[in-house]
């Protein structure tokens, strides 16, 4: 599956629901970022990079490519 580009729509798995926002930046490397009060980490990859994602609300998520699929 190719990389999804900045200003794609994604989706992911929420408990029972599903959550969506942008992808704002895409990451290949180790990345920790501060997002809403906690320290999250992924570990991005040539294969599976790590993308920061703006949802509607303003919110703000990190996601690896395997944990996302197009919106």
């Amino acid at each position: 599956m190719a990389d999804f580009k900045q200003r794609e729509w994604v989706k992911w798995k929420w408990g029972d629901h599903w959550a969506q926002g942008q992808v704002t930046r895409k990451f290949q490397e180790k990345v920790t970022r501060k997002l809403q009060g906690s320290e999250v980490t992924r570990k991005g990859s040539d294969k599976n990079p790590a993308y920061l994602i703006k949802q509607e609300d303003g919110a703000r998520v990190l996601k690896l490519h395997s944990e996302v699929e197009k919106a």
